[in-house]
């Protein structure tokens, strides 16, 4: 199988060759140039079936100076033909086309609860939610619009097969239900169903970032083809995500942070731990990959590693 028919095999429930894999990591804020060479180099060097891009260049939202309440209810949208809506596009198009259409690709769309915090800090998102509820609505349906043009842009222009929908805020004690459902939810599934309109194969990602599990019942009714979550904050392993998601393909099983085992440990527990992931999970509708980004030092072997336990297992278990 090619990469490509490998990845769509267990994108529809089916057994591929092996069961693909999808790792990525952040490169940081880098030259245009540099950032089309560093995502091809880390996909041929890991092996890996999927290539995840990364928006690290446009990770932070331009808020133009806004601080206080009243700045933020006179934010406006950056604009469909903006640098930061363009910029993305033509980055994403640059990446597929120094893949040559060799690869299923992904690009990130944070959610514009998420996106506001990258750019402000949680702390300074939350006072603003409590001290002026209106002008946080106002700012958060500014950056939905914007996200919605780049997600158009993206899916309709750089040849990108999906959106990774990259969700926060329902971690356990931040917001009640009925807070979630009226200040961050509305401008949450806008974005999905955005992404949704334009492409049947997106990626969701229930980030588990700051160590607290998340409400997954919140994000469950998103209509993706693909959900990835942190297996070990949760407590869900990708067996029981299956079920818990509705027999969508799951992506994930290692803990992506620094000192675990794929970043640091042996060639043989990495191998052994793989075997074990996919002797649980089974290789029907199952990506390997992690629970969000790696440490940018990761050794690319360390996926080649992974790859091979794959390949043995399937080979083990025909």
């Amino acid at each position: 199988m090619t990469k490509k028919e490998r990845v769509e095999a267990a994108l529809r429930g089916e057994r591929p060759d092996r069961v693909p894999v999808c790792f990525w990591h952040h490169f940081g804020n880098l030259p245009p140039e540099k950032t089309v060479r560093e995502h091809l180099r880390f996909f041929i060097e890991s092996g890996e079936d999927i290539l995840k891009m990364m928006c690290d260049e446009f990770f932070i939202y331009p808020l133009n100076g806004a601080a206080a309440p009243a700045e933020f209810s006179a934010l406006r949208p950056q604009g469909r033909d903006s640098y930061y809506v363009r910029g993305q596009a033509e980055r994403a198009a640059q990446i597929n086309e120094a893949l040559h259409g060799e690869a299923i690709t992904f690009y990130n769309a944070f959610s514009p609860y998420a996106t506001l915090k990258h750019a402000i800090g949680q702390d300074a998102a939350l006072e603003l939610i409590h001290a002026d509820e209106a002008a946080a609505l106002h700012a958060l349906n500014v950056i939905c619009e914007d996200t919605i043009y780049m997600i158009e842009r993206v899916l309709k222009e750089s040849g990108v097969t999906g959106m990774m929908l990259c969700l926060q805020g329902a971690e356990e004690g931040l917001f009640t239900d009925e807070e979630y459902a009226r200040i961050i939810r509305p401008t949450e599934e806008k974005v999905v169903e955005a992404a949704c309109a334009l492409s049947d194969t997106n990626l969701l990602h229930l980030c588990g970032w700051d160590n607290v599990p998340d409400r997954l019942e919140r994000w469950k009714g998103y209509p993706t083809k693909l959900v990835n979550w942190d297996v070990d904050v949760e407590g869900i392993s990708l067996k029981e995500g299956k079920t818990f998601f509705g027999g969508r393909a799951v992506l994930g099983g290692f803990n992506n942070r620094e000192g675990q085992l794929l970043h640091k440990g042996s060639k043989e527990a990495i191998q052994a731990f793989t075997k074990k992931l996919l002797q649980d999970a089974g290789q029907e509708g199952v990506i390997l990959g992690a629970d969000c980004s790696l440490p940018k030092d990761i050794d690319r072997q360390r996926i080649r590693w992974v790859i091979e336990a794959a390949e043995a297992f399937a080979a083990e278990n025909p």
